[in-house]
């Protein structure tokens, strides 16, 4: 079925902090996607749509039959599930937010009834800022919510893209397609197990995967294309887990194998299963009339000096 168009989706940008800051572009009625990021005078990180941007045709569509781009929030899951009536990619993308400037940044929400889910994005200089609230909406007494979360910002990168560590981090897979669904585990990437400090993407030719990082975390996580580089700082103890999604055309939604995305997603859940994830204790068991919060911090950038300078800066855990 072919997606009906959203009606007039009107895009809010983040005005940026400096003329060379980031610059941040969001579509509340689209799930409150982030269509753009970019330093004012550099590349689209972000992928952009191999579909016209649209809103689900019915409530069950797969994302994977849409605009395949930019940044999504997975929430309440992120794979789907039959047996929990959970769609793919979770339920918060398919529907409209609200959305009101604030004196920090933008502030987006949704409201179901059962949950509020709210993201504030605040640029500071060539910073952005990603502040989470989510909140049962049940009254006291009530049910707890099961959930989990994933950040899913699919940026748009090719076989020279180049990801960056402050060191070797173990790694584990959860999913593989094209040509790592004959692979031995993910020897194709990382034979010990470990990514290293540096890693070029064209070692995933024709192959995709969704990864976890095992704990401790790397405090940052960095992509490099050319000259600029975007990094995830992961220090931030509110964050429990990273998922890595790498796809050199070994993965293509509807049929498409060109697809070149990597994706850096911190999130709650550890595992895309969401019957896996919800069973992962009290941290993915919100109680009835409480919240959670939590930060996501992308800093942007040009040179590898200055990304050699960030990552050399941060202490690695034991």
């Amino acid at each position: 079925m072919t997606p009906r168009p959203a009606e007039g989706p009107a895009t809010i940008e983040l005005p940026a902090a400096s003329a060379r800051g980031l610059r941040v572009a969001v579509l509340p009625e689209l799930g409150a996607k982030v269509t753009s990021l970019r330093l004012t005078d550099g590349r689209e990180w972000l992928a952009q749509p191999v579909r016209p941007l649209a809103a689900p045709a019915h409530p069950d569509q797969d994302w994977a039959e849409l605009d395949c781009s930019g940044w999504d929030e997975c929430f309440p899951n992120i794979a789907p599930s039959q047996a929990l009536g959970l769609r793919d990619h979770g339920e918060v993308w398919r529907h409209p937010w609200s959305a009101r400037m604030t004196a920090a940044g933008l502030r987006t929400e949704i409201r179901t009834g059962r949950y509020r889910f709210a993201r504030e994005l605040t640029s500071s200089g060539n910073q952005l800022v990603a502040d989470y609230l989510l909140r049962n909406e049940s009254p006291q007494g009530g049910a707890e919510l099961d959930w989990a979360w994933a950040q899913h910002p699919l940026l748009a990168v090719d076989e020279s893209t180049r990801l960056l560590l402050p060191g070797p981090a173990r790694v584990r897979l959860d999913a593989c397609f094209g040509d790592a669904e004959s692979a031995a585990g993910i020897e194709w990437l990382c034979p010990s197990g470990l990514l290293e400090p540096e890693t070029l993407l064209g070692v995933a030719q024709g192959r995709a995967a969704k990864l976890w990082f095992e704990r401790p975390l790397p405090p940052v996580i960095a992509v490099l294309h050319e000259d600029e580089w975007l990094a995830w700082k992961i220090a931030d103890p509110s964050i429990d887990e990273v998922g890595l999604w790498i796809n050199l055309g070994g993965w293509g939604g509807t049929g498409d194998t060109t697809f070149r995305h990597l994706a850096i997603e911190p999130a709650f859940g550890g595992v895309d299963d969401p019957e896996i994830a919800y069973a992962g204790g009290v941290s993915r068991r919100l109680p009835a009339a409480s919240q959670r919060r939590w930060r996501v911090v992308i800093e942007a950038g040009r040179g590898r000096p200055a990304l050699t300078k960030l990552l050399a800066a941060v202490t690695l855990p034991n």
